[in-house]
């Protein structure tokens, strides 16, 4: 370990049905947070995929790597954004969506992890407040990617973390953070297990 890099940390969610997993490694050093995850889900559209993130300290999403089968396909996509410049993909072109230029975060659908890091970087876990957002959102399995705007609200603060209300294109959720603003759970979808 070097000397700027913290304690890594391991958290693993399950779905409440059972029907999804996701793990993730977070190592955050003063230079940012870089985490490495797998998300599965079986069933209806089963799929599984990788994914690398890595923040800047201010926790705004640098590059994130992903790869992504199911049986129909399978596809990676890579992502890099440069302070203040646009999104890449990973051959360096041109942006892959002008739309994404507002874009400080992204959000992969299914996954839990994800909500954490737009949390943390508007420090949400830590007061009472709201945001909205727009994140560059992944879809899996095809890692289409489009501009989506997402609200975060805090609305109580805990011995332990918070609990926010989230919107999104895929509806209302309640979720619970912890003091580092890393998710616990989503009322009635997920929880984690570790």
């Amino acid at each position: 370990m070097s000397a700027d890099q913290g304690p890594a940390r391991f958290f693993a969610w399950s779905s409440d049905d059972g029907r999804r997993l996701e793990t993730v490694r977070v190592v955050i050093t003063e230079r940012g947070l870089r985490a490495s995850g797998y998300l599965v889900r079986v069933g209806r559209n089963s799929f599984g995929a990788s994914y690398s993130v890595l923040c800047d300290a201010a926790g705004r999403t640098r590059r994130v790597t992903l790869h992504s089968d199911s049986a129909i396909t399978e596809r990676g996509l890579s992502l890099t954004r440069t302070p203040g410049g646009p999104w890449l993909d990973g051959a360096g072109k041109s942006p892959p969506m002008p739309d994404l230029d507002l874009a400080l975060d992204v959000d992969f659908v299914a996954s839990v992890f994800s909500n954490s890091m737009a949390i943390r970087r508007l420090g949400l876990h830590q007061r009472l407040g709201q945001e909205s957002v727009v994140v560059a959102e992944v879809n899996f399995p095809d890692l289409t990617v489009e501009p989506v705007v997402h609200h975060y609200r805090t609305i109580e603060l805990t011995e332990h973390g918070a609990r926010l209300r989230h919107q999104g294109p895929n509806g209302h959720h309640e979720l619970s953070v912890d003091s580092e603003g890393f998710v616990l759970d989503v009322a009635h979808l997920s929880y984690r297990l570790r």
